[in-house]
This record gives C-alpha cells, structure tokens and sequence, in this order.
C-alpha cells in the first residue's frame, strides 16, 4: 500500500527532525535485564542451567535484534548481563516455600521474595527489567503441568516476566523434532520449546511494555505470526520446517525503539507522555480507512502505532497494528486496512521520543458489507477532550467543551447524551439514604443510595461512571447510571425489608479482557450468581428481595485474579 500509511516496515528515523533536543538519545547504554532464577524450597536448581538459559535468552535477543533491524531501527537488542568471562550472570532465589505453595495467580507473591532477596545484595528490581524463570513447571506421568505464574507486564521502562525453567527448554533443541516434550498433548522437544522458548519472547515483551496484537493476513502468508499475538507458541517452527514461525510486528519495533533497555536512558524519561489529535478526518475507499490530521504532544511525537480491536472477540489477541510516521509539523496519516464487521475500537497510541505513549481510543462499527462509521473518528477526539478536563477537575472548560459538544452535534445522539452526562457530573446530587425515600415512591435507582458499605479491588468507588473513561459502557450501549465495581467489590444496603425486587444489567466495562463473577446476597442467602462472565456483552438479572434486611452486590474475580476485572452494575433499580 502506497503513501504514509503502510503497515510499518521502514525506517522512521524522525526524531531528530520533530525536536533537536533529542537528537542525543542515549545518555547512558541500555542496562542489561536481570536474570533470575527461582528455585521452591523443595527443589534443586537444575545442573546445566546458565549454560541452558544463556543459549534461550541469546536466542531471543537475536531474535528481537533480526526484528528491530527489519522494522528500519538497525540491529538494537537488549543487553544480558555477563561475568568476565563472558558467562550470563543468573541471580538465584531460593523460595520460601514448597512448589504446591506458588499457584497460577502468585506472581506477586513470588516477585516479593525475589524483591526482597535482590535488594539484600544491592538490587532494586523495581528499576529493572527482570525475567524469572521458575522451577515451578512439574512432570505427571509424561504431562508437563504448569504450577507457577506464566506472565509478564512493565511500560517500557521497568518490568517483569514471569516464565519456567526445565531440563527440556533450550533454544539449541527448536529443531529436534525427537519425542518427549508436552504442551497440552504430547508432542516433539522441538514444539515444546517453540511454546516456552517463544513463551520467554512473548512474556518478555510484555514487560517491556508491549501489548498484544495480530497480524495481517499478508503477514501471516509472509513472515508467520506476530510473536505478541499467537507467535508464543510458533517461535522457531521454521527451524523444523513445520510453519513459517514468529516475528516482531511493526507496531511493537515502534514501541520499542526508545525503550530503555533498547535505547538507553533518555532525556525526560520521567515525563509523563501528553497528545492531542487535531482536524482529525476520516475517509473510506478501497477497503482502506485513512486517518488525516495533526499531532501534538510533550514530548515530541515521533510516530503513531495504531491497534484495531474487533470487540466480538475477548480480549485483545485479533489486535491488528498499523503504524505511520509523524513529519516534522505534526501531520500525518494513518491507513488501516482488513476492517471486520461489528464493533471494533481503534487505539491510537502517540509514540513519544522519550519511549513513553499516549493513548486515544476510537469506538466504531462497521457495517456488513464492510463500511466503517467514519462520524466516529470527528467527534471522539472533542469528546474525549472534554472528557480529560472533567478527568482534571477543569469545570468551566468541561463546562465550555460539553455545551459546544452538544450544539455541534446536536443530531449525534450518543454524543448529546454524553455531553449531557458530563454536565450533571458536575453537579452530582448527595446520596440519598434508602429511608428516605417517599413511601410513595415505587422505583428507586441503586446509584444514586447511601451505602451501608462500599468497597472496589481497584481504584475507588464510583457513582455513574468508571475511572480514567468516564463513560460506562458495555457492548457499545452508554449508561447514565450505574456502578463501577471492579472486582473484589461488594456494596451493602439497608433495605429494611420494605422492597420487593432488585433489576440490574451487568457486565465487564468495554475493553477489559478480565473475567468475573456477579453474586446478589440477601441476608447473608444467595439470591444469584452469575456465570463466568470475560466478554463485553450486557446481561439482565431480576431477584427478589422481600423481606431482605441487608442486600450486597458483590463481584468476584472468577478465582484466576483480578487482573483488568471492570465488573459494572448497570442501570440497577430497586422495586417496591
């Protein structure tokens, strides 16, 4: 595809044009990740550990060195740390407790005992990028059983991957196509390391600060799979020559390419990253929705890494990324291509020259014959804009911002409604104690109740709206009121026995790939649990409280953790 808005491949070597402040990017060289080995009070550490794990992480640091050259940013890698002798320094912990003790979701838990004995000899793994590899995969009877956490997270600066160690994983044995390697059934030596050597890549990448994402179908014919989509578990199949293995996306080299374990440390690399999108226009034509407008931000931005996300599929593994390059005036323009019908959200993330990002998110649709709502990308930006000055407690410019939203798009309903809603935020009425309310009253919305108690596993306890959005939203549906209960949240109310039924939607606030529970309680007494709940869609729950003193509304983290679990309460009313 011709012009600026190809799917990234070439260089974009822009910085020193948007800003001669940072043409010396590097103030220092990129400190090396720190290695650490984790070892259960009832292991042993492997005999031939660092000469295995060196061999593993040797080979996905080429790997990410082959990616970055081909993304146009020359051969960057990140560091390993090494002894005088050349070999890879492994930090060893030893655990506190027995393998049975580290479950799937204690990643935490094993990353403070790591913490605590790193900084017993001068480390601070909070200002590093560590990978821990866990003995914390087991063998039963020929079945490789995950014990341990496998997962990784940082923001381009610091972070942590949680991964496994074992007798069988060397990047040397990606070739062997011999028995005796499982992952979810038997399998070769070779797939079982193209699963946890391409594991090691994959969750690396998340603590440095990468998100999922897919490829294109070209991609996919070409190279193979984009290792932060499914290229976890096809890294090096090509060595076997049973597919075309994995590579680095485009979209991920950008994120990279001033990341401190790539690039150094950075001038302003503590500045948190700001960026508007202005005269923003959108236009439709050969299967190709192109993006137009202007970029500003501090720092400077260098360049924009797109991500569009289909909704119907949870999660954000179908992400496909398309990038473009900013000139030296902020302009720039964005192509992206392979649109899906149904709901998708487009993530515009501001590349910004000191490796931090800035996020605008664009919810759309496209029709059947595939056609995208391209009104959409107009008002958005103005919304959101509005959106960030109520976020900054700024009341006369959300004032100004939502009024102008609703006269300008005064035949755009859900652009009214949220304008509107922004303007009664401001003016929020007290909470009214369910006492009282007038006998005569029949219908009573939940939100707007005192609480006996109220309690949310992120954030703080919100009325009407969710933090950092604003808007609740799920299934592409704007709700004026509601609950924000990310879970573990539960919120108790007095009922007194004098109200005959509790309505509710409920569901995970839209683009959150958490997975929870909706449990109502009355008395103490179940009076519905929901099923597991981990896609966006609205569901409907009626329960009959009469008689019930005490009602709770609980969300639950569905027991695998509460990581993204933006459990919402919609329009919930009580009956008399």
């Amino acid at each position: 595809m011709a012009g600026f808005g190809f799917r990234f491949r070439g260089a974009f070597l822009v910085a020193c044009a948007v800003s001669l402040a940072f043409c010396a990017v590097s103030l220092a060289a990129p400190p090396p990740l720190r290695i650490v080995y984790f070892i259960p009070s009832d292991r042993e550490a492997l005999a031939d550990r660092v000469e295995r794990i060196d061999r593993t992480m040797t080979d996905v640091q080429t790997f990410y060195r082959d990616g970055m050259a081909a993304a146009g940013y020359g051969p960057m890698s990140f560091g390993l740390e090494r002894d005088g002798e050349g070999r890879l320094i492994l930090h060893e912990v030893r655990g506190r407790h027995p393998m049975a003790a580290y479950g799937r979701n204690d990643a935490g838990k094993v990353r403070e005992e790591v913490k605590a004995a790193l900084a017993a000899r001068g480390m601070d793994i909070d200002r590093e990028v560590a990978v821990i590899f866990q003995l914390l995969l087991k063998w039963e009877d020929g079945r490789a059983v995950e014990v341990g956490p496998y997962v990784g997270g940082g923001d381009g600066r610091y972070g942590t991957a949680w991964v496994y160690d074992d007798e069988r994983l060397d990047a040397a044995r990606l070739g062997s196509k011999e028995p005796g390697g499982y992952y979810g059934r038997a399998c070769s030596i070779g797939q079982f390391n193209s699963h946890y050597v391409g594991g090691v890549a994959h969750e690396l990448g998340h603590a440095l600060g990468l998100p999922h994402d897919c490829e294109t179908r070209e991609e996919r014919a070409r190279l193979g799979r984009s290792l932060m989509g499914g290229g976890n578990h096809t890294y090096g199949q090509e060595r076997r020559g049973e597919g075309r293995g994995s590579f680095l996306s485009g979209v991920s080299a950008m994120l990279l390419r001033y990341g401190r374990p790539f690039a150094g440390e950075v001038a302003a690399a503590d500045q948190r990253a700001v960026s508007e999108l202005e005269g923003l226009d959108a236009r439709f034509a050969e299967g190709v929705l192109t993006l137009t407008g202007r970029v500003s931000g501090e720092p400077p931005v260098w360049g924009l890494a797109a991500y569009d996300d289909l909704a119907s599929i949870p999660g954000d593994y179908d992400a496909v990324g398309w990038t473009c390059k900013v000139e030296a005036d902020g302009r720039f323009r964005l192509a992206v291509g392979e649109l899906r019908p149904g709901r998708s959200q487009l993530r515009i993330r501001t590349c910004h020259v000191n490796g931090r990002t800035a996020t605008h998110a664009f919810d759309y649709t496209v029709d059947a014959a595939g056609v995208p709502d391209t009104g959409v990308f107009v008002y958005t930006g103005p919304l959101q804009q509005a959106v960030q000055a109520y976020l900054a407690r700024e009341r006369q410019k959300t004032e100004a911002l939502a009024r102008e939203l609703a006269r300008r798009f005064a035949d755009v309903e859900p652009v009214r409604r949220k304008a509107g809603h922004l303007l009664a935020l401001l003016e929020p009425a007290p909470p009214q104690p369910l006492a009282g309310v007038a006998p005569d009253v029949r219908r009573v919305g939940v939100s707007g109740l005192a609480f006996a108690e109220a309690s949310v596993g992120w954030g703080r306890v919100s009325r009407d709206q969710v933090p950092e959005r604003v808007f609740l939203q799920v299934g592409g549906v704007f709700y004026e009121s509601g609950l924000y209960a990310h879970a573990p949240s539960r919120f108790a109310l007095d009922l007194g026995g004098g109200w005959r039924r509790f309505r509710a939607g409920y569901g995970l606030q839209d683009q959150m790939g958490g997975s929870v529970v909706f449990v109502v309680r009355g008395d103490g007494k179940e009076l519905f649990r929901s099923a597991q709940v981990k896609d966006s869609q609205v569901r409907e729950m009626d329960a009959d409280v009469s008689g019930v003193g005490r009602l709770e509304l609980v969300v639950e983290d569905a027991g695998d953790g509460n990581r993204a679990d933006w459990g919402v309460w919609l329009a919930p009313q009580l009956e008399r």
